[in-house]
């Protein structure tokens, strides 16, 4: 879930940027952004103080007190300041922050003061986040809602199903007279709780129309399914937005398989003009800047021609997954993206260390392990063997490789239908009917299950015999 924050305090609001003065703490997205604590100050001042001119006496005494500073070192905190909100001071015209000559700094963007927290009757409704490249399926999303109570937004790990239902939440929030509710459930382990969470979420409304996200509901999902159904038959004036990774297969569901950011087609000889007109790549070249800057790095990393082959290929690599794509940005201003490129193809490591976030994303071992874990024996143990297909493969290519004494074919098939509906497995129509194929992170962490329960060579010659065949 995203930051929590007390209910006692007092938060500014501009675009996807939430600032918490008493916490010390800024939120982009409802992450958490690394910042000096001068620069932070200088920020809070001048956001607190938005619209007024903040002179340069007031702002070296907030960020510096008790010391003589010279003025060049607020010049160089506000050019930080400003890399860090996005702006690029060789092409953006000041969003946030506007110079004063012989005055000082404003703050110029346009600010909400709201109280945001995590009261006794459920979680507050995180701020919407800045999602890229969503724009068709959002607005999908907020049409299904007109016509339909229950709309489930599916995809795999990482893809960006929380941020697209908060989205989605912020467009349509005219419609709901009784306002909008949030509940993750994603800390439940226990089905039972699920009735209590969404009870919790709903309780205090007046009665009138209003709508209710229940996020990460993939652990839970029948419970999900059985106490939705109720409510939507109990309730008419409720609309609910699901997060999960597979559907809840309940009368009048509509669902919207959310899939990864458009990528390029090639990553050869492509121009950094022609990559950043993919949102994958804006991503990529968004999250490695806002990561130089908040490390302090010098140069701050730019999409150039000669790195545009190399970020695409990573975009293309990880299936345009926003959160993988995160990830990988964050190691290109210290590796560059050439290294990050080789590196994500030798290593699937290189995502683990990351602490920020929910638990679920802090490594996308994590993320791919959490969806593993919760499929049957017969599922796990096809999810692994299908590891050896390097790329997309057919139905009877994956039963050659798949069954065994304990796996028949049957057992096969349906594991490969659930797969598919779980988020596992990409499934594409062809001229023999359907092409299958593991996305990079699953096949990456499926492999090392593969190896590790010590079927890799057994899965190898069962492809080789089928192959053959």
């Amino acid at each position: 879930m995203t930051a929590q924050i007390s209910t006692t305090d007092a938060a500014f609001a501009f675009g996807p940027f939430l600032l918490v003065p008493r916490q010390t703490l800024l939120l982009e997205n409802g992450r958490p952004v690394r910042i000096g604590r001068r620069a932070f100050d200088v920020l809070a001042l001048l956001v607190a103080a938005h619209g007024r001119v903040v002179g340069k006496r007031e702002l070296l005494a907030r960020a510096w007190p008790g010391l003589v500073v010279e003025d060049g070192n607020l010049k160089v905190t506000i050019a930080a300041i400003r890399r860090l909100l996005g702006e690029d001071a060789r092409t953006d015209a000041p969003r946030h922050i506007a110079t004063v000559v012989g005055r000082g700094y404003r703050f110029i963007a346009i600010v909400r003061q709201e109280s945001y927290g995590t009261g006794r009757d459920g979680d507050a409704m995180p701020a919407p986040q800045r999602v890229i490249g969503r724009d068709a399926v959002l607005a999908a999303i907020v049409r299904d809602l007109e016509d339909a109570r229950l709309v489930s937004i599916v995809g795999p790990g990482g893809v960006g199903k929380t941020a697209a239902a908060l989205a989605v939440a912020d467009l349509a929030a005219g419609a709901f007279n009784d306002g909008c509710r949030f509940a993750d459930l994603a800390p439940l382990d226990d089905p039972a709780r699920v009735a209590d969470a969404i009870d919790g979420a709903l309780r205090g409304r007046a009665h009138g129309a209003i709508l209710l996200v229940l996020d990460n509901c993939e652990h839970v999902v029948g419970a999900v399914a059985l106490h939705a159904d109720r409510l939507l038959a109990g309730t008419h004036q409720l609309k609910l937005i699901v997060t999960s990774r597979e559907p809840l297969c309940i009368r009048g569901e509509r669902v919207r398989r959310l899939s990864g950011l458009a990528v390029p087609d090639h990553a050869d000889g492509i121009g950094a003009v022609d990559a950043m007109a993919f949102p994958a790549v804006q991503l990529f070249a968004r999250c490695a800047t806002h990561a130089a800057c908040a490390a302090g790095q010098a140069p701050v990393f730019l999409l150039d021609d000669a790195n545009a082959g190399a970020v695409s290929a990573i975009c293309r690599l990880l299936d345009g997954l926003p959160l993988a794509i995160e990830r990988a940005a964050q190691r290109a201003g210290t590796m560059g993206a050439a290294a990050v490129l080789d590196h994500l193809v030798r290593r699937f490591a290189m995502f683990d260390g990351f602490h920020a976030g929910p638990a679920r994303h802090r490594t996308l071992t994590a993320t791919v392990h959490a969806s593993y874990v919760l499929l049957a024996p017969s599922e796990q143990a096809v999810l692994r063997r299908l590891a050896v297909f390097a790329g997309a493969f057919g139905l009877e290519a994956a039963c050659a490789v798949c069954c065994t004494h304990d796996t028949d074919r049957s057992s096969v098939m349906e594991a490969i239908a659930s797969l598919v509906a779980k988020s596992l497995l990409l499934a594409q129509p062809c001229q023999r009917g359907m092409a299958y194929r593991q996305g990079f992170l699953t096949r990456a962490f499926a492999m090392e299950q593969l190896i590790a329960h010590g079927e890799l060579q057994d899965a190898q010659r069962r492809q080789a015999q089928g192959t053959d065949a």
